[in-house]
């Protein structure tokens, strides 16, 4: 929601301790609405009937999602499929798995070259074992001349 303004601190009554409130606009009806700061600022809309007339509807699976920033693609059939279902497979590695023609076995690991996880180009892909890929992110981390630690 679109904070319109800070109220301060308000103390209600009967409660001991005073917390920042803040006017919100909810984005689906346009609502003004008072709610502790904290709370409004992670609040999405103003109320249960707004987020579900808003909400992404329930069905068949997604073709694909994105979790802790890595593309998955819904894969019920791939013999390394994992979540809750064992539905969805990462997708670098299904990209390196049709590059060479076969499944990744489970000491091979597929690095990032540029480290951007959602760039699955097979010319950003890397096929190497667990060993060799932290020895890869290990480099990264040396000191400088300096003495000091890379960031």
């Amino acid at each position: 929601m679109k904070e319109i303004k800070d109220l301060g601190i308000i103390r209600k009554e009967g409660v001991k301790r005073g917390y920042r409130y803040g006017l919100y606009e909810c984005p689906h009806c346009g609502m003004y609405v008072e709610k502790i700061k904290k709370d409004g600022l992670l609040a999405k809309y103003c109320s249960h009937q707004c987020y579900a007339m808003n909400r992404q509807k329930r069905g068949a699976y997604k073709e694909s999602i994105i979790s802790r920033s890595y593309r998955y693609i819904y894969s019920p059939n791939h013999p390394h499929a994992i979540g809750a279902k064992k539905l969805y497979v990462a997708e670098h590695r299904l990209v390196m798995e049709s590059y060479i023609g076969r499944y990744l076995i489970d000491t091979e690991v597929v690095h990032h070259k540029d480290e951007n996880t959602l760039n699955n180009d097979i010319n950003n892909l890397m096929l190497c074992t667990a060993s060799e890929h932290t020895k890869l992110h290990i480099e990264k981390r040396r000191r400088g001349n300096n003495g000091q630690f890379a960031i």
